[in-house]
């Protein structure tokens, strides 16, 4: 019986060591670069206080808007969250961008944190569309805020900012692929950052800003080869 329980307890002092080393992981800080020159940034708001839609499999606490909308039930979406923005960049000009969120393969709790993939098309009426491709690292967010507020009852911390854009363009950016209108043949990097400006124990971010920002001035098979790069 004593080694049952002398295995019991190297793991779980094992467990809270990963925990331990999780919790306070250096490598998966809050705030990362943004894209170089010739930058093009947009701005939309939280979903929570938006006119658009989030929807989600009724896996999270964040409630999926507009009250009433169908969940993504279906088993192979159920992990998956959609949601569809209005983008306003600071020269008036305006785009719908949909983006569908899922669990990502690259996901490892000790090395690089909680990944989620990002998959957005962005329309910007009489002018072109394109595609984004994102690996996001929420594990940050989740520490500092979901974690302390949902879970342990704590005052929320903020205002808070977070830039959450880990990859895969050289585990740094997201991809950008132009596909239609002035954006064909275009390809280059994106990131996005969040500030928080307003948090409810209830459901989640009431008051957010997110800014995504992008370059897209290169080749398309140059880029590929940059985002491919080791």
């Amino acid at each position: 019986m004593k080694y049952l329980w002398t295995l019991f307890a190297g793991f779980l002092f094992g467990a809270l060591l990963a925990l331990t080393g999780l919790y306070f992981n250096p490598l998966t800080g809050k705030l990362g670069p943004l894209p170089e020159s010739d930058i093009n940034s947009f701005t939309y708001t939280s979903p929570v206080s938006s006119e658009l839609v989030f929807v989600h499999g009724n896996r999270s606490r964040v409630p999926s808007y507009p009250a009433g909308v169908t969940s993504l039930w279906e088993e192979t979406i159920n992990k998956s969250a959609l949601s569809v923005v209005l983008l306003r960049g600071s020269d008036g000009t305006s785009a719908i961008a949909s983006r569908v969120s899922y669990p990502s393969e690259e996901t490892d709790l000790l090395r690089n944190g909680v990944l989620l993939t990002d998959d957005w098309v962005v329309s910007f009426p009489g002018q072109g569309s394109l595609f984004i491709n994102a690996e996001s690292n929420w594990w940050p967010f989740l520490k500092e805020t979901l974690i302390p507020v949902w879970y342990l009852g704590r005052p929320w911390p903020g205002p808070s900012e977070f830039a959450p854009t880990v990859g895969p363009a050289n585990g740094v950016w997201a991809f950008v692929n132009g596909a239609t209108g002035r954006f064909a043949g275009l390809a280059g990097t994106a990131a996005e950052r969040y500030s928080v400006q307003a948090f409810d124990e209830l459901v989640g971010p009431r008051q957010a800003v997110t800014e995504i920002s992008w370059r897209l001035d290169e080749p398309v098979d140059t880029a590929t080869t940059i985002a491919e790069a080791p």
